[in-house]
């Protein structure tokens, strides 16, 4: 497995590369038409983009933070594309932590190098564990198997033919918990659009109706999601942590690229120095986080939690003085400034969010 990791992590071009030739043409399709960046997908698997903090051996984090590094290379152009990534990365994570070997061999490699994409599904399950909403599916054990039901309103990077994984309770045993790899596409597993938004409309997020589906063993990442989710939530909000330097960074460097605004907006507070100076600290944060991924504690998950909350901020705050630095300019249909403000509002929308961060930090 580990050579085969290695031989799909080998790149052929360099993300940024990718970013400016294949992504940066396509932004305002992306944008405004919904268009999901599929062949850029595949291109950044195929630069090892998926690959950076599965390919490691055992006990080395420095893949996560290497991930992360990509995942903002892309984000400061594009953040559907940057969520996409991050989805993929999430489902590599979710795989490479899985408890049952089985979907690990099946699926890992492909992942890694794109050629199979995929959702992350946790949206539902991350709220319900902190008791924010009810678990949506469930699910009875059957010969091989299992039989699922139920509704996901929202799963992103997801078509037919890719994968997601979703965690469903028992229904003989309500308290118990399993997470596994579902198939998308299929009569049982149907995809969905019931919703458009302001933004992201280019990250392929369907309503996924799970009618009667049969979950194979095989595909089980672990009977016990409740064991499991503390294994991989760490590493599930880390990786998000790209989105929000991304976004902070592509934020000042547009300020910066505007010669004219700049020196009209120079007494603003925030301006392109002291965004990258917080996105920067921003990243040592992370990469210490990012040591011990694994790690269970909630303490450690609370101090993952108030750094995200941070980037949320940050990237909030960066995307806001883009706008104030445009004037009228930045107010405009199709200005990079505004697209860039509504991109930036699901960094701080996207599981968890800001108010779930908040909710979870008064507990304690």
């Amino acid at each position: 497995m580990s050579q085969e990791l290695a031989e799909a992590d080998a790149p052929t071009r360099s993300i940024a590369d990718i970013v400016a030739r294949d992504l940066r043409p396509l932004v305002r399709r992306i944008d405004e038409e919904g268009l999901y960046p599929e062949a850029v997908l595949r291109s950044l698997g195929d630069a090892g983009g998926f690959a950076r903090h599965i390919s490691r051996p055992e006990g080395d984090a420095s893949g996560l933070v290497s991930a992360i590094e990509a995942m903002a290379d892309v984000s400061a152009s594009c953040i559907t594309t940057g969520f996409c990534m991050w989805c993929q990365d999430a489902l590599g994570w979710y795989l490479t932590q899985s408890e049952n070997p089985t979907p690990r061999t099946r699926y890992l490699v492909a992942v890694a190098s794109g050629e199979q994409l995929g959702g992350t599904g946790l949206s539902n399950a991350m709220k319900a564990f902190s008791g924010i909403e009810p678990l949506a599916l469930k699910g009875r054990k059957v010969a091989g198997g299992y039989r699922v039901t139920g509704r996901l309103p929202f799963v992103s990077n997801v078509q037919d033919g890719h994968l997601f994984a979703a965690v469903f309770a028992l229904e003989d045993e309500p308290d118990r918990r399993v997470m596994a790899v579902f198939h998308a596409g299929s009569d049982a597993v149907a995809l969905a659009r019931n919703a458009h938004f302001v933004a992201l409309e280019g990250s392929a997020t369907y309503t996924v109706l799970i009618r009667d589906a049969f979950v194979s063993d095989d595909d089980i990442l672990s009977h016990d999601a409740d064991r499991f989710i503390p294994r991989i939530r760490k590493g599930f909000v880390l990786l998000q942590a790209g989105m929000g330097i991304g976004a902070a960074r592509g934020a000042a460097a547009s300020m910066r690229g505007d010669g004219p605004g700049r020196k009209l907006a120079a007494h603003l507070p925030f301006g392109p120095d002291e965004i990258d100076a917080r996105a920067d600290r921003l990243a040592e944060r992370i990469r210490a986080l990012a040591s011990d991924p694994q790690l269970t504690d909630r303490s450690a998950f609370l101090d993952v939690l108030k750094a995200r909350l941070d980037l949320s901020w940050l990237a909030l705050e960066a995307a806001q003085s883009a706008v104030l630095q445009a004037g009228a300019r930045g107010y405009l249909v199709g200005a990079e400034a505004a697209r860039r403000l509504r991109e930036t509002q699901f960094v701080a929308l996207v599981t968890p969010s800001v108010k779930h961060i908040l909710a979870e930090l008064s507990r304690g």
